[in-house]
């Protein structure tokens, strides 16, 4: 990892939504999370990847024509509706002719975007490098970021990540995404619309959620599966890797609510909250699918991690996806935070 970056969007104290009627107060007292990312009207998510890929770009001394491979990874709008927004961040940043594509996996789309790029570039020849980048914006009418779904607030912010075979500040030593799609209609539902936005917005995953579980799906079933894939997840990139929970320096999971953290299994396989990025992300929100580069970014910006240090990143996302990179710190960058230009 050469480089890396991230946007975030002006910090909004949760009280404040809870006193307007904007967020429930039990959901907040359960969630525990301080503050929510807000972008301005006028900020465009494509444009905040940009600003992110440029930054990331910067800092790993990466030459345009070094960049082979472009991924994009969202949730939702990019801006406009069909348009190629891995191309428009490509135009923006190291132009040129480099695969540029989008990455469509839910929460999961930043780790599956590392995923495949790792096996790119180790395909590879040369200098090459990939550019990663991610970005949303969840605002009205398409969602209501603390409503569309329980457990967790959303957030507006991009990343930028350079993945190098030549430097880095951090070796990738392991990549690890599992696919389990039993329960692949979770989010789903169980009605098809013709066109986005026909049932109407904002986006209503409580409620996708209700029916199936009221259909009869087991509810500790879906649970008792997403923590074991996640834990196999893990597991299989800590072995890949040749590397223990004990010789972990920090972890960084997505940034939802506290019940949604599971630290009770968390607590099991020797992690503990003082070793996770939990104490920063309760102040950012969930970011889509930038969770993972934006934690690593903080740590590397705040110093809290050096040379020797191993650090694991999990994901997971609706479908049902789940990811875990194990990376080894070989530099301390002279980085400083850049919170965002609506920080």
């Amino acid at each position: 990892m050469a480089g890396t970056a991230m946007w975030l969007g002006r910090r909004e104290d949760v009280r404040d939504a809870v006193a307007d009627g904007r967020y429930d107060e039990d959901e907040a007292i359960s969630d525990d999370l301080a503050s929510v990312r807000v972008a301005a009207e006028a900020d465009v998510p494509v444009d905040m990847a940009v600003t992110a890929a440029r930054q990331a770009l910067e800092r790993s001394a990466t030459a345009p024509e070094e960049v082979t491979l472009l991924l994009h990874a969202h949730i939702g709008h990019q801006g406009v509706d069909q348009f190629a927004p891995a191309s428009y961040v490509q135009g923006r940043t190291v132009g040129g002719s480099a695969a540029a594509i989008e990455v469509r996996q839910a929460s999961n789309g930043g780790m599956a975007a590392l995923h495949l790029a790792a096996s790119y570039l180790s395909a590879s020849s040369g200098s090459a490098a990939a550019l990663l980048t991610t970005a949303d914006k969840f605002n009205a009418p398409g969602w209501n970021r603390f409503r569309t779904d329980n457990g967790m607030i959303l957030s507006d912010g991009a990343t930028g990540l350079v993945l190098s075979r030549e430097r880095g500040v951090a070796r990738l030593l392991s990549s690890v995404v599992i696919g389990d799609a039993t329960h692949e209609q979770v989010y789903r539902g169980d009605t098809w619309s013709k066109a986005p936005g026909e049932d109407g917005w904002p986006v209503d995953l409580r409620t996708r959620k209700e029916r199936y579980f009221a259909a009869g799906a087991d509810l500790l079933g879906v649970i008792g599966s997403i923590t074991r894939n996640q834990e196999e997840s893990l597991r299989t990139a800590l072995d890949e890797a040749g590397v223990s929970v004990d010789d972990v320096a920090r972890f960084v999971f997505p940034a939802v609510g506290r019940v949604l953290q599971d630290w009770e299994s968390r607590k099991a396989m020797g992690i503990d909250e003082s070793r996770t990025t939990w104490p920063w992300g309760r102040t950012v929100g969930h970011l889509g699918a930038g969770d993972q580069a934006a934690g690593l970014t903080h740590l590397l910006e705040t110093g809290q991690v050096g040379p020797g240090d191993k650090v694991v990143l999990c994901g997971v996302g609706n479908g049902w996806a789940y990811s875990a990179a194990v990376l080894e710190i070989l530099e301390q960058p002279n980085w400083t935070e850049q919170a965002g230009a609506s920080a």
